[in-house]
């Protein structure tokens, strides 16, 4: 649920040259601001033994790191930067303290102000960095149908002779590697530095096809995910000393939680904003929210919604009947009698292909109650209030209904990312210097230790 479209930068360009260069030696950070979206973009400037000034690019929210560029011209008071093969310029004039300029693509033109970056410790002050008082290593574990998933063991300093309790971490939709980064931000990572500093053990490892495991991401289904993460809390119950093994489960991985957890499988898990309730339900209302927020009103976000709940349905449907071809967005529109603007109906045109995947009509098939009504371990179960993809009251209500012994936080100005947040919209996640709330921290620790 934590899916990001690709909006810009999508290819490598040629090295360049120079002229002229002025000391722009260092990284500076701007801002494209896309309407409701804001795009970070770096430009790494370095300068040669031989004065030639070199440029890469990174766009952190696209996870695009050392894209190579031309420096066309770099003097006294200004520089050009050319990405020729994504039909990308910037054009800037520069200052002691900052560059001005405009960054043009495709005939569209944002403008953007660059200033030195801040190191990452800045930015993101609770990543943790070494030396750690714990074991830290990577190493590999097998999944069910034999692919090689790479991860990270955590093991704390043992003060006595009790056996340690450990968690299995299992992160949310997309492509995530083991700190389930995003934004430049490492969850994961900060989680389990907490942990054992507490005296818990962890396991978090990269997706299937990401980072360093093996396997293929795009032909995966939250399925996969499971036996995935079941194999990796056999692993993990598997290493000397650990006597009870959890999940932490983010989002997506939170549901998943609740499917090993109907099996029996792990002796506690945690569900940070995991999907309770049916994902059409959740779905519908993510897009009542982002609609909202787009100024979309009255009757057409009414019809809107009414499309959007009959296309997921199609899209349901036609996963169950094996049909491969994208759902007619057209079709479904004038069979239902709902007309809409043309910019609204070519978003959902554009939608249509990326929400044909296997992984999506499964997940489309998924109601959690299913999984949750047989759930016998403790169970935590955490929401914030600014949640924008999981509403916290409406999946708290589902998990206490369903689980009457769980433990269930709601907590107050929390986002998807367990961040304090002012909106809680996608937008302003990689605007926010913290990575996971202290309460958050808090409450995940102490019951870990309860284990």
């Amino acid at each position: 649920m934590k899916r990001i479209h690709t909006l810009l930068l999508s290819a490598t360009v040629a090295a360049g040259s120079f002229l002229n260069a002025v000391a722009l030696t260092g990284s500076w950070r701007g801002e494209l601001s896309l309407g409701m979206m804001k795009l970070p973009l770096v430009f790494n400037f370095s300068e040669s033994p031989e004065g030639k000034v070199s440029c890469t690019l990174d766009s952190p929210n696209q996870g695009a790191k050392g894209i190579p560029a031309e420096v066309a011209l770099c003097s006294a008071d200004s520089v050009a930067v050319d990405c020729t093969l994504i039909g990308a310029t910037y054009r800037g004039r520069v200052s002691a303290s900052q560059i001005s300029g405009t960054f043009s693509q495709s005939g569209q033109s944002f403008p953007l102000t660059l200033a030195p970056d801040e190191d990452l410790s800045v930015r993101r002050p609770q990543t943790p960095v070494p030396p750690f008082p714990y074991l830290v290593k990577d190493t590999v574990f097998t999944s069910a149908d034999g692919t090689l998933l790479s991860g990270t063991l955590v093991m704390p300093e043992k003060r006595d002779d009790r056996p340690l309790t450990g968690v299995v971490f299992v992160s949310g939709s997309g492509a995530q590697n083991r700190d389930e980064e995003l934004f430049e931000h490492r969850p994961f990572a900060v989680m389990a530095d907490r942990l054992a500093r507490e005296g818990i053990a962890s396991f978090r490892y990269d997706d299937r096809g990401t980072a360093s495991s093996q396997g293929d991401f795009s032909s995966s289904t939250t399925f996969t995910f499971r036996d995935d993460a079941s194999a990796a809390l056999r692993f993990l119950s598997g290493i000397e000393g650990i006597a009870k093994a959890g999940i932490v489960g983010h989002s997506e991985g939170g549901t998943i939680a609740f499917m090993l957890a109907a099996d029996g499988e792990p002796d506690f898990i945690v569900s940070l904003a995991g999907m309770a309730s049916p994902a059409i339900n959740t779905l519908v209302a993510q897009n009542r929210r982002g609609l909202t927020a787009a100024g979309i009103a009255g009757s057409t976000l009414d019809d809107s919604l009414r499309l959007v709940r009959l296309l997921l349905e199609a899209n349901a449907s036609r996963y169950v009947s094996k049909d491969s071809k994208p759902v007619d967005v057209d079709a479904v529109a004038s069979q239902a009698g709902i007309k809409l603007p043309p910019e609204i109906m070519s978003m959902f045109r554009q939608n249509a292909e990326a929400t044909s995947t296997e992984w999506f009509g499964t997940f489309l098939n998924i109601d959690p109650a299913d999984y949750l009504a047989k759930v016998k371990c403790p169970l935590l179960a955490i929401n914030g209030t600014l949640d924008t993809q999981v509403d916290a009251a409406e999946n708290l209500g589902i998990i206490s209904t369903l689980v009457p012994e769980a433990e269930v936080l709601r907590m107050d100005g929390l986002n998807h990312l367990m961040q304090h947040a002012r909106t809680g919209y996608v937008s302003e996640y990689g605007e926010i210097r913290e990575t996971v709330a202290p309460e958050v921290l808090d409450a995940l620790t102490a019951f870990c230790k309860a284990r």
